[in-house]
C-alpha cells in the first residue's frame, strides 16, 4: 500500500472514530467499540461483492444499491445497520471510489480505540510455552512501564535458543540467549 492510502486511511479512521481529545470514560468505551463493531459488520455484509465495489466500470449509484440490498438483508437487526454510521461511511469510500481502504480503515480503527483506552499489544517470541506465572509476570512488568493495560500474544519459536524476545509497538527488548551473546561480543570488542 502507497504512504498517501496509509495516510488517508489513518485520517479516515480518526475521523470516523473522532476520539481526538476525548478523555476516557466507560460511555465512550462501549460507543467506541460499538462502531467499530459496526463497521465490521457493513464490512461482512460487503465482502461477498468486494470486488465488484472495487470495480472502476461499475458506477457509485449501482455500487450504493447493491449495499443498501445487502445491508437491508430481511433482518430487523440489519435493517438499523442499513442506516448505521458505518454504512454511511463505507458509502462515503464508495463515492470517493476508496473502498479499498476499508480494511486499513478498521485496523486504524482499532488503533485509536487501543491508544483512547490505554491498550497495547505485545508479543512474547520463546523457546517453550511461557507458564501462566511468567505471563502475568511479563504482563506486570509491561503495564508497570507503560502505564498501559498490555495485553500478551505467546509465541513459541525455534530461532530463540533461550530467554525471550519481546515486542511492544516499535520496542523489541532482546533477552533470548543469542542477543546477549551479541552484546557480550560488541562490549569485548570495544576494549
Amino acid at each position: 500500500m502507497k504512504a498517501a492510502d496509509k495516510t488517508l486511511s489513518k485520517r479516515y479512521a480518526r475521523a470516523y472514530m473522532a476520539l481526538d481529545g476525548v478523555a476516557f470514560n466507560k460511555h465512550g468505551d462501549t460507543a467506541a467499540r460499538a462502531k467499530i463493531e459496526e463497521l465490521e459488520r457493513v464490512r461482512n455484509a460487503a465482502s461477498q461483492f468486494r470486488r465488484l465495489f472495487l470495480h472502476p466500470l461499475v458506477g457509485y449509484d449501482n455500487k450504493n444499491e447493491i449495499l443498501a440490498k445487502l445491508l437491508a438483508g430481511g433482518q430487523p437487526a440489519d435493517k438499523t445497520l442499513m442506516t448505521s454510521q458505518a454504512a454511511a461511511f463505507v458509502r462515503l469510500l464508495l463515492k470517493e471510489n476508496r473502498f479499498y481502504l476499508l480494511e486499513t480503515v478498521l485496523e486504524d480503527c482499532v488503533h485509536f480505540y487501543n491508544a483512547y483506552a490505554g491498550i497495547a499489544h505485545s508479543e512474547v517470541v520463546s523457546r517453550h510455552p511461557l507458564s501462566e506465572e511468567e505471563s502475568v509476570h511479563v504482563v506486570k512488568v509491561l503495564s508497570a512501564a507503560t502505564g498501559k493495560k498490555v495485553l500478551v500474544t505467546r509465541i513459541v519459536s525455534e530461532r530463540v535458543i533461550g530467554g525471550m524476545e519481546i515486542r511492544l509497538g516499535d520496542l523489541i527488548i532482546d533477552d533470548t540467549v543469542k542477543g546477549r551473546l551479541e552484546r557480550l561480543k560488541k562490549t569485548i570488542l570495544t576494549f
